[in-house]
């Protein structure tokens, strides 16, 4: 019954999602809070193609600085182009001019995640935002694995995400610490404040078929020693990134009122999932060309465009109400968002505390992290940093005002 359930579900959220999206603007654009976005730094992943590329466009056209994580730089280099273009074809109404930085990154290699997040924390400049977005989903049904040993779901999905999501906490908790205190700087001065109040963000795109999965197997996560099916594989993988973004939001100290427990103020980093909805990509273009055909004619009229999957992304990423978990106590810290930007209680496995604490401790074996790692601990220096320069900007600030 658990298993009819669930595909119900999924059929349910697919028929019914353009009805449930109604109340949103077409324009991704208008999902995003402005001032969250110019100005900032974001990293997207997988933004060469789907929802990725209306993610990074959209935070490029709002005056964003965007850093495009990607596989293959020169389809990077290409999309940038494609930005400015659109940029001057709309005359910069939205921003100031399209800021784009591509970098190398390869979700099959962790060596690539490393090397990536140590070049960018080397530069010490703020992240206020990471969007995990690239995925894979292999439909042909062919048992593969990461250039790691890592079945390519998990590996790709969840383990390469997931050790980036760490090791760029540095930088993200600059970005939180400088938005925090220049908040509180310039409210206490009553000049008025120049900057948003954060936190910095780390986004996963999720999806409802987790669902699919009632649990990760820590034993055979890649599927070695029992049968493989890409279904399964898939729904492992995300609800395991379910499970790590929440227990990287209680292991970074946060409560259910977005508060960091140990200081008593905001939170600097906060985590969170996104289900963008059932989107029209690329992803059957492993199956038969007939079955591709049926897919783009009959599914169409019920799947949701990039564009319009993208919104729910933008909107956990930038709004003040995807930091407010309106489910409460059902579905406990880190919120989980619809793609109508709404909160909603994901399945009861992904729920567990447990199955998170002990999915937390492998994961960090398996990347080789130490046992004892403590995201709360990190970012001690730039915390500090961030409080020398936002003192010193309201002195600045507080000059300006009485000169003028």
């Amino acid at each position: 019954m658990s298993w009819l359930g669930t595909w119900l579900g999924v059929v349910n959220d697919v028929m019914l999602q353009r009805p449930h999206t109604w109340h949103l603007y077409a324009d991704p654009k208008r999902a995003c809070k402005w001032s969250a976005v110019e100005g900032k730094t974001f990293v997207v992943t997988g933004p060469t193609s789907g929802i990725g590329t209306t993610t990074a466009e959209t935070l490029a056209l709002l005056g964003a600085k965007v850093i495009l994580a990607c596989r293959t730089v020169s389809r990077g280099e290409e999309l940038v182009k494609a930005f400015e273009a659109r940029e001057k074809k709309e005359k910069g109404k939205y921003g100031r001019g399209v800021k784009c930085e591509v970098m190398h990154l390869d979700l099959d290699s962790l060596d690539s995640v490393r090397a990536f997040a140590s070049a960018l924390n080397a530069r010490e400049i703020p992240i206020h935002c990471l969007i995990n977005n690239a995925g894979v989903f292999d439909m042909s049904g062919a048992h593969r694995f990461t250039s790691d040993g890592h079945e390519q779901h998990y590996g790709t999905n969840y383990l390469a995400p997931a050790l980036l999501s760490l090791l760029l906490l540095p930088s993200l908790k600059r970005a939180g610490a400088s938005l925090r205190e220049f908040d509180e700087a310039f409210s206490y001065t009553s000049y008025g404040r120049s900057h948003d109040s954060g936190p910095a963000r780390i986004v996963f795109v999720c999806s409802k078929l987790h669902e699919f999965s009632h649990g990760v197997d820590l034993e055979d996560a890649n599927f070695v020693n029992r049968k493989y099916g890409a279904r399964a594989a898939y729904a492992q993988s995300k609800l395991a990134e379910l499970l790590f973004v929440r227990e990287l939001e209680r292991r970074l100290g946060v409560n259910d009122d977005g508060v960091d427990v140990n200081t008593g103020e905001k939170a600097l980093v906060r985590s969170l999932a996104v289900h963008p909805g059932n989107i029209i990509t690329g992803v059957v273009r492993t199956l038969p060309k007939f079955v591709q055909v049926a897919y783009k004619i009959i599914m169409s009229n019920f799947l949701l465009t990039p564009a319009e999957g993208a919104r729910a992304t933008l909107w956990a990423a930038t709004r003040d109400e995807a930091l407010v978990d309106d489910y409460g106590a059902s579905t406990g810290i880190a919120p989980y968002f619809t793609s109508d930007c709404r909160a909603r209680p994901p399945s009861k496995h992904a729920r567990d505390d447990d199955a998170a604490a002990a999915l937390w401790a492998k994961t960090l074996e398996t990347l080789d992290l130490p046992a004892d790692f403590d995201p709360k601990s990190i970012g001690a220096r730039e915390e500090k940093l961030a409080k020398k320069q936002a003192a010193a900007a309201a002195k600045l600030k507080a000059r300006q005002v009485r000169g003028s």
